[in-house]
């Protein structure tokens, strides 16, 4: 039971964090957009360097940019990857396992970049599309709908500030309702 805690905590401190995130929700979500698509790739390693710079040359946020390429951490690694391997083997008509097998595969520079390379990077740019645009929505839609409530909470504990001859300044509650939601 306690990994599924640990998990619950990590996406609910990453949900937080990107949608506390400073700016516009269309830039972050953009920013988190290319961070996710980087992460896509085979880069492991390097998809901060490369996300960041992406980030920055288009102008949309960084830090969504580099939190996205998160995606592929060493616990979503092998799964991502074999995905990506698979469907870029299957686009290019290739076997799933290679002809001479993995271990021969991985013993010479050619035979990793392409019977392995080669179909991770086919497989990772064709799931960039629907990963990153689904990123970008669901971020853009988490930002607003917590600005949102934010916003509410906020005006909520408003005061409306009265001068009163007697006691001066002083503070009431306001009586208005916000969004159908009656203050008390």
């Amino acid at each position: 039971m306690r990994p599924i805690r640990k998990i619950k905590k990590i996406l609910k401190y990453v949900y937080y964090r990107s949608v506390r995130v400073h700016g516009r929700p269309r830039k972050v979500a953009m920013g988190m957009a290319i961070g996710l698509g980087v992460g896509m790739t085979p880069t492991m390693g390097f998809q901060m360097v490369i996300s960041v710079p992406l980030a920055a040359l288009f102008g949309q946020n960084k830090f969504a940019a580099a939190l996205g390429c998160w995606i592929s951490n060493p616990i979503t690694a092998v799964p991502l990857y074999s995905a990506t391997y698979i469907l870029g083997a299957l686009l290019l008509g290739r076997p799933l396992v290679p002809h001479g097998g993995f271990v021969e595969t991985f013993t010479s520079v050619q035979g990793i970049f392409s019977d392995i390379m080669l179909p991770c990077w086919v497989g990772g740019l064709v799931l960039i599309v629907p990963v990153a645009l689904f990123g970008y929505w669901l971020t853009y839609q988490g930002i607003v709908a917590y600005r949102v409530r934010k916003n509410i909470r906020c005006k909520q504990r408003l005061h409306d500030w009265k001068w009163n001859e007697e006691t001066g300044w002083s503070r009431t509650k306001r009586a208005t309702s916000l969004a159908g939601h009656e203050n008390e």
